[in-house]
């Protein structure tokens, strides 16, 4: 209970600085220092973090012409290092225990232990090229291409045990007054000392990944395969003017690859085989309802991809829908359609007029492309009984959440009507004076490009 009214005392008491008793307020400066705990010695001081392995390096990739000849390959990545350990954590300095102090004590902790340095990665074992006319040489080849092993993670740091009290308990008496008068009092106060907390063990680090074996490539051929250049990005007006030419080696992969070279070989057992090569010149046939000059310049992106494909990224300011053919070394990129990207997204709320049977809302284009995209809208009608004007949160239902069907949606020049009242669902929101809200998300796209475009409307039919 003394104890208890001590706590109590003690905001009033901060600071404060008497040799006289004061009523109500006496041994004040003794409860205020009471409050605190104090730890005696000095902490230990964490370990310090392992240092992370070095990465292995990679295999050098070559290239060799075959014979039948016998031939060796080293071309292996080298092994991650390993991670240091972490430190230990230091001991604390437990020093003497101070004895009968008027306050609580906590022995001092121990450090905690570092972490351990993260492995290092094996090294990519090298690639190796191979051209060969007779496919039995190859058995005359050793090849070690293996990836480098992984590094280990370093262990943590042991954690240092903390300080423990040599006394738990003790009790200090302190009087008030003058002895032998009326006003004399003493009390007697409990303290305590708790042990210090030893340090947590550090973490181990993490493992590096084994490096990745190198593969095999074949061509059955002793001629050099040419350089290629598969991608170009070129402006579309001086693509539609001038042709550019590009190509590319196109390859199978298939399993296997260690049973074809001699035993003990080690490369990773998928390899790929030259199939041939895809050569030619690409050229931009623009067939779109509008010329290209009508719209703003920027690069075209064409690429042969590796299953001999022709492919076509236009810029970020254009939508374009394409095809593309190859017939014999001319490549053909075809537009049939062109809209610009930021005239997608240009509609406008065009109000919501009628009711019942003849409700319906309508979508302004502002840009004018309703005739060169294709365009969906969800619909999503909420309504409600009360009234917004005297309510301050009316209760909205959902009467329609889903997409409108094509036969709904009539387009005259650039103003979409959405028949909003041949829904078929009842009629009875649709009444007039009822109160609602009309949530239409516009989906249009061209090709491979699409956009949304949120339009909302909320007010009395």
């Amino acid at each position: 209970m003394k104890r208890a009214l001590a706590i109590a005392l003690a905001p009033l008491c901060f600071g404060l600085i008497t040799t006289l008793p004061l009523p109500g307020l006496e041994g004040c400066s003794m409860v205020a220092w009471a409050q605190s705990v104090r730890v005696y010695g000095s902490q230990g001081s964490n370990g310090r973090t392992g240092r992370s392995g070095r990465d292995g390096t990679a295999g050098q990739s070559q290239s060799v012409v075959v014979d039948g000849t016998p031939a060796s390959f080293a071309i292996a990545g080298s092994d991650g290092e390993d991670g240091e350990n972490g430190e230990n954590g230091y001991r604390p300095r437990c020093g003497g225990q101070p004895r009968n102090v008027a306050y609580d004590l906590r022995a001092p902790d121990g450090g905690s232990g570092g972490s351990g340095g993260a492995g290092g990665s094996g090294g990519s074992g090298g690639d190796l090229l191979v051209y060969y006319g007779d496919r039995s040489h190859l058995q005359r080849l050793s090849v070690d291409a293996r990836g480098g092993r992984s590094g280990r993670g370093g262990r943590g740091g042991s954690g240092a045990i903390g300080c423990r009290c040599d006394v738990r308990q003790w009790t200090v008496q302190t009087c008030t007054g003058t002895p032998g008068q009326s006003d004399h009092s003493c009390q007697n106060a409990r303290y305590t000392c708790r042990d210090g907390r030893s340090g947590s063990n550090g973490s181990f680090g993490r493992d590096g990944t084994p490096g990745a074996d190198g593969q095999l490539s074949l061509v059955n051929q002793l001629e050099p395969l040419p350089p290629e250049n598969p991608t170009i990005s070129v402006g579309l007006t001086t693509l539609s003017n001038q042709p550019v030419r590009l190509s590319r080696n196109l390859w199978a992969e298939r399993a296997g690859a260690n049973a074809l070279l001699a035993p003990g070989s080690r490369v990773r057992d998928t390899y790929r085989e030259y199939t041939g090569r895809v050569e030619g010149d690409v050229s931009l046939d623009w067939q779109a309802p509008r010329p290209l000059g009508v719209f703003a310049g920027g690069n075209l992106r064409a690429e042969i991809q590796p299953d001999g494909s022709l492919t076509a990224v236009f810029p970020d300011s254009l939508w374009a829908d394409y095809t593309s053919r190859r017939e014999g070394e001319q490549l053909t990129i075809t537009v049939t359609n062109a809209v610009r990207a930021s005239d997608v997204t240009r509609l406008a709320w065009g109000g919501v007029q009628g009711n019942g049977a003849n409700l319906s809302a309508a979508v302004l284009d502002l840009a004018g492309e309703a005739a060169y995209l294709n365009t969906q809208f969800r619909v999503r009608l909420r309504t409600t009984a009360d009234d917004p004007r005297d309510s301050r949160r009316p209760r909205y239902v959902t009467v329609y959440d889903d997409v409108l069907p094509a036969e709904l949606v009539s387009l005259e020049g650039n103003r979409y009507e959405l028949a909003l009242g041949r829904l078929p669902i009842d009629r009875g929101p649709f009444s007039r004076g009822t109160y609602a809200q009309v949530e239409i998300t516009a989906v249009r796209s061209l090709g491979d490009n699409w956009a949304e475009q949120p339009l909302s409307w909320q007010g009395q039919f």
